[in-house]
Formats: C-alpha cells, structure tokens, sequence
C-alpha cells in the first residue's frame, strides 16, 4: 500500500525502553543521625551562660551569707538591723539551690549537644525559672531576677521545639 505525500511507512515494533531503577532517598529521610539544629546549639549555650551567672551569683550571695553569720555571734542586731534567721536559712537554701541548678544546666547543655540530653536541660531551665520567680517574689522585683529569667525560658522553648527532638531522636533511636 502506498503512503500518501511520499512518507515511508514507521517501524512500530522496536519497544520502548525501560525506566532504569529506582534512585536512592535523599539523606534525609534516611534514619541515620541529622546534624545538630542551630537551636540546640543556642540552648545548650544559653544554658552554659546562665549556669555561669546562676554559679557567680550564688557564691557571692554564700560569701555574704557567711560574713554576715560570722558577724552575728549570737547577737540579734547587726549595726541596729535585726537579722531574722528565718530569712537568712532562707538564703542559704536558695544558695544551694542555685548551685545545684548551675550544674544541672551544665550538665544538660553537655548533653544536649551530644543528642542525648532526655529532659535534663529541660528540668534545669524550668528549676532556673522557679528559682528567679521566688527572687522576683522576695525582692519584689529585683532587675537581676527579671533579666536572668529571660534566658532559661529560651533555652525551655528551644529545648522542646521540634528541631531539637527531631536531632534527639535521631541520636538516641527513638521515633
């Protein structure tokens, strides 16, 4: 049969090619660890630089308290000013706590950076904001207890935003 205006009939048996493989997944969703978020790295140092401040003023305010207990001698009344050792015991405990809250920053900034912190940054951040809220109650506004109330309530936010417990599950395992 002729074709008309000339055309040369087509080959339509040769098939069609195939589409090769499937390519691999991109990095990530592959569950290998992810780099450490910027977030993390910023709550880890938040928490470093509060532990620092929190520990500064704790060891002055130990210094003080025990100048003050070695000034008293079992006198009621240092210079006309009655001490009431309720308030001073008080002290101490706050001391103490600021302390230990120091080191449970720290410690959690540690290992937040290695992936593995759980939810010790976050009882540190969360202590360190009670801790402030009780000097804000005591001193009734102290401009130190409202300024270092502000990075420990960033490190919280940071430290349970979704980058972080995404860099956390990929370090532990955990889904």
């Amino acid at each position: 049969m002729s074709q008309p205006y000339g055309q040369q009939p087509g080959d339509f048996n040769q098939g069609q090619q195939g589409y090769g493989a499937m390519p691999p997944a991109p990095p990530e969703y592959s569950s290998g660890p992810i780099t450490r978020p910027g977030t993390v790295t910023t709550a880890a140092v938040l928490a470093f630089v509060q532990a620092g401040l929190t520990l500064i003023c704790s060891v002055i305010l130990m210094i003080g308290l025990g100048a003050l207990a070695g000034a008293m001698d079992d006198a009621e009344t240092i210079g006309g000013i009655d001490v009431n050792e309720g308030a001073l015991a008080g002290l101490w405990i706050l001391a103490i706590v600021g302390l230990a809250g120091a080191g449970l920053l720290i410690w959690g900034g540690v290992k937040a950076l290695s992936g593995t912190a759980g939810q010790i940054l976050v009882i540190a951040a969360g202590l360190q904001i009670l801790l402030c809220i009780i000097w804000l109650a005591a001193f009734q506004g102290g401009i130190v207890s409202i300024l270092l109330v502000v990075m420990p309530i960033i490190t919280l936010v940071m430290s349970l935003g979704g980058p972080a417990k995404q860099y956390e599950a990929s370090r532990t395992g955990r889904a």
